[in-house]
């Protein structure tokens, strides 16, 4: 009759070492601790969401862009209308400023910061095509709830020329903005 030996004591040394390395490896893999640095969030907008609607664009400073802006067809849109449009629960918004078109994400209270991305392409006379690109980066001092709350924006307006081509103007301008609704 044959008889089957237990295992060694080599064996049972190695089982808890290997349950610990184990665990360590699956943090961060959804099998127990999230791990560092995750950053899960929502999928929908919650609360304080309301911010739909016409906001009024004030500059703290107002000075010249400068030539080369002026010429890559650059203005400061002091007292112009931004619109916001977000549709039923998602946090995406689509903006215009004037004639930019402007794409962001909120996602409500405790993630009041939005930043709104878009860019415009340039064409000088003999120069190839250029993009101006757009950045609104910001945030609400509240989470409104009714589209008709007043609420501030309050961020920075950035432009920046990109593809400059040799020789033609470039221009980057970074100015904090208040926008009202």
């Amino acid at each position: 009759m044959a008889r089957t030996n237990p295992p060694s004591s080599g064996a049972k040394r190695l089982r808890l070492p290997l349950l610990l390395v184990t665990a360590v490896l699956s943090m961060g893999s959804g099998m127990g601790n999230p791990g560092c640095g995750d950053d899960e969030r929502p999928t929908t907008c919650e609360r304080g969401c309301a911010v739909s609607g016409t906001y009024v664009m004030r500059f703290e400073e107002t000075t010249s862009l400068g030539p080369d802006c002026g010429m890559a067809g650059v203005t400061l849109p002091e007292g112009e209308k931004l619109v916001l449009e977000r549709e039923g629960r998602s946090p995406t918004v689509i903006a215009r400023l004037g004639s930019i078109g402007l794409i962001g994400e909120y996602f409500g209270t405790g993630y009041s910061n939005l930043s709104l991305r878009g860019g415009v392409q340039v064409r000088g006379r003999e120069e190839p095509v250029s993009e101006l690109e757009y950045e609104l980066d910001g945030y609400f001092d509240h989470g409104p709830t009714r589209e008709d709350e007043a609420v501030r924006f309050v961020g920075t307006f950035s432009v920046s020329r990109v593809n400059v081509p040799s020789g033609a103007p470039g221009c980057v301008v970074s100015r904090r903005f208040t926008a009202t609704r």
